[in-house]
């Protein structure tokens, strides 16, 4: 049974005993022989060799007082910062001359002080651990050898003492505390004296360490430093959920139940996270706090924030959770194990995890564990597409004491499978743009420019393949879009398999219309969508790019329902597809963007479209264009109508665009089609006379997207339109042009519809 250190008899004989017996232990007596000598140096030293920079680091670095373990922290430029020296020797001298009931005023003054230095960019960390250590050799009467802020107040709540300020409270509430129940502490460098200044550590590594079933780090028995404990491979997790918004999604979650909460309670606020969550994946989110993060603990119903998950929630920093991930995730330390030898490709990465574990047969374990690698700052993509370690990185990897184990194929094959797709295919080549010039049928013909500017826009970027082609409606851009992603693939045996052609609907407010979701019902299946299925075979098909052409993408906002691909195909990341462990219908929770894909977005502006916001408009290569030849429209050459009447409706309708261009009231390719499709229907019919059909035609497709307010340049297109439709002697167009005029001088305005 547990003791009950709050009680004061209790806490008086657990203190006795733990000194009793590490008294007799040769590491104690040499660390308290190595702790006196160090502090007496600290103490003694004059000002100009306190102020050197051999002895400022030997104050930052020292791992005397206590091993620095998972919190290393760069502290090269503070260490050389004279006005940090400056402020410890301020420090040290105030303490030795000031009255003692001021020594906590200087204390706490020096600390903000500390803390306003050893801040970004000097640091890109704070050193927490290390800052605690040096004040306990500056101050050692006020001050543990329990540095490590999380340990320290888990054994502050269990002696019974409150606080959870990250200043120098919490030492001095726990030595108070032992004072209380062992009688005032001796002054001065006394073995008395510095027993009390090691007692807590003594005490948490016998009431807190010893307690744990299996603790994640044990004190080596020969000399009572601190070390990870890792379990066996087939006892660790196999994989981690990926976890949309990484360690900033945790730290929301695990707020709510900072005081302790009930589990239904905290999966409502999950879902309050992630509304477009099925429960079961909360509750598999929920589990994966639970048992492959270490930051929550459950008590039947209630759950609570764990001392690692109070120490993310506080710090955001992924130290917090080193012990656990490096110990209790299989994967985690084969990674950075292997990384300490030299950098490695994403594909190498993966074939080494699948020997660790022979059940990742897919590929969704083996990203879930580099996203979060890459996550949690431990390994960054350098110039040379390779993995590297970062300096955090570095220093997780350092505390691997142990070779990585690897599961037998026997335990593997019965693994579950945390992630899709084999070894990492090599980048394709795509075509040259001669090719793809080449490619395009006889009758779409768009300038070499254009095609040149487009497929420029969507190769500027490694990754990030992303066009939108705006202007004049009509003009092409689907069949611009559609032709060059054929283009593409010319040459091979089905071009239409890397071509996907998506018309957006209007209320596409979130990404399920795209990537699907998991079912409301059956929590088993997926609801897939034709984009959900294509970006799978992108993401399985490595070697070959696959372009998605999303027709009038401004419909609805693109910002809303592309926002997971728009993440992701700036960062690299994953798009997560749910949060379910395993695979629902075939589809993972995550894949990696796939760099192979191509997103092509045509856009209208009008009054039933959306403007694009800077999120899109900042990944995206915008090609606009207006102008139109009327001469190179391809129909002119299979029209059924005869020579003298081709000449008629292309020199109206060059006479039209010519007029209406300034005022960007001009039309394209399509209105060019469809005059002379319905010109061609009425000479068949026998009834219209051509005249006729070529004002009625011209009536009823160029006409109606008249409208302007009473501005010069609309004036002016009006007029020259006018001008023309009389000359050309089209009746009915000249009459509805004429009121159109009326109307821009009587009302200010005018419009087709009225």
């Amino acid at each position: 049974m547990a003791v009950d250190l709050r009680d004061s008899t209790n806490l008086k004989a657990a203190c006795e005993a733990v000194l009793a017996h590490n008294r007799e232990l040769p590491w104690y007596q040499n660390w308290l022989k190595k702790l006196s000598e160090f502090l007496r140096k600290v103490q003694d030293a004059d000002q100009e060799e306190f102020c050197s920079p051999a002895f400022q680091e030997l104050l930052w670095e020292s791992e005397v007082i206590t091993t620095t373990g998972m919190g290393t922290v760069n502290v090269s430029e503070v260490i050389a910062d004279p006005r940090v020296a400056e402020c410890l020797w301020n420090l040290r001298a105030s303490l030795k001359t000031v009255d003692a009931h001021l020594h906590d005023q200087v204390l706490k003054e020096g600390w903000r002080e500390l803390n306003q230095l050893v801040a970004p960019p000097a640091v890109r960390r704070n050193p927490r651990l290390k800052k605690y250590r040096l004040f306990a050799a500056l101050c050692p009467t006020e001050l543990t050898t329990l540095a490590h802020y999380p340990k320290l107040r888990t054994l502050a709540s269990l002696i019974g003492v409150g606080g959870s300020e990250r200043d120098l409270s919490l030492h001095q509430g726990v030595l108070e505390r032992l004072n209380d129940v062992l009688g005032n502490r001796e002054e001065g460098l006394s073995t008395p004296s510095l027993e009390r200044m090691t007692l807590p550590w003594l005490l948490y590594m016998k009431f807190v360490q010893e307690q744990e079933a299996e603790a994640t780090e044990i004190a080596d028995p020969s000399t009572g430093q601190e070390r990870l404990n890792p379990l066996p491979a087939e006892r660790r997790r196999r994989g981690m959920l990926a976890i949309g918004g990484g360690i900033a999604t945790i730290r929301a979650i695990i707020e709510f139940a900072k005081e302790g909460c009930k589990r239904e309670d905290l999966v409502e606020h999950m879902r309050s996270i992630n509304p477009s969550h099925a429960t079961s994946s909360i509750r598999t989110q929920l589990n994966s706090l639970i048992a492959e993060w270490g930051v929550l603990r459950a008590q039947g119903e209630e759950i609570h924030l764990t001392p690692r998950g109070e120490g993310l929630l506080e710090t955001g920093e992924p130290d917090e959770v080193s012990d656990w991930l490096l110990t209790r995730v299989l994967g985690v330390d084969h990674m950075l194990f292997a990384l300490r030898s030299g950098p490695m490709s994403v594909s190498a990465m993966n074939e080494a995890l699948r020997k660790v574990n022979p059940g990742w047969t897919s590929d969704r374990a083996l990203t879930s564990l580099t996203f979060w690698l890459r996550a949690l700052q431990l390994v960054e993509t350098r110039a040379d597409k390779l993995q590297h370690l970062t300096e955090l990185g570095e220093t997780w990897a350092a505390q691997i004491y142990w070779e990585p184990q690897s599961l037998a194929p026997e335990a593997g094959s019965v693994a579950a499978s945390v992630v899709p797709s084999s070894e990492e295919a090599a980048p394709f080549e795509r075509p040259s743009l001669e090719t793809i010039l080449r490619s395009f049928p006889e009758d779409i013909a768009f300038p070499i420019s254009l095609v040149a500017r487009l497929d420029a826009g969507l190769w500027s970027h490694q990754r990030r393949h992303f066009a939108v082609l705006t202007g004049l409606s009509g003009a092409g851009k689907t069949v611009l879009a559609r032709g060059y992603a054929l283009a593409l693939h010319e040459g091979q045996t089905h071009p239409a398999e890397g071509l996907l052609t998506v018309p957006v609907q209007p209320g596409w407010h979130d990404p399920s219309c795209l990537l699907g979701y998991v079912n409301p019902l059956n929590s088993e299946s997926y609801v897939h969508t034709a984009f959900v299925d294509f970006l799978l075979r992108a993401s399985a098909d490595s070697e070959r790019p696959y372009t998605v052409v999303l027709d009038e993408m401004n419909l609805s906002h693109p910002e809303q329902y592309l926002a997971p691909l728009l993440s992701a195909m700036e960062t690299g990341d994953h798009i997560e597809l749910h949060a379910q462990d395993n695979d629902i219908s075939g589809v993972p929770a995550t894949i990696m963007y796939p760099s192979n894909l191509v997103i092509i977005g045509t856009v209208n502006m009008d009054e039933t479209t959306h403007g694009l916001s800077d999120k899109v408009l900042d990944r995206a290569a915008v090609i606009e264009f207006w102008d139109i030849d009327v001469e190179a429209f391809p129909g002119w050459k299979t029209s059924a109508l005869a020579e003298e009447q081709v000449v008629r409706v292309r020199d109206t309708l060059k006479g039209l665009v010519k007029a209406l261009r300034p005022a960007r009231l001009h039309f394209g390719w399509r209105t060019i089609h469809d005059v002379i499709g319905y010109i061609e229907q009425a000479e068949r019919g026998g009834v219209i006379d051509f005249d006729t059909a070529l004002d009625q035609a011209i009536y009823a497709k160029v006409l109606p997207k008249l409208r302007g307010e009473d501005t010069p340049r609309v004036q002016a297109a009006f007029a020259d339109t006018s001008t023309l439709l009389r000359d050309m002697r089209l009746a009915d167009s000249a009459a509805k042009v004429a009121e159109l005029q009326d109307d821009l001088r009587s009302l200010g305005s005018a419009r087709f519809w009225r």
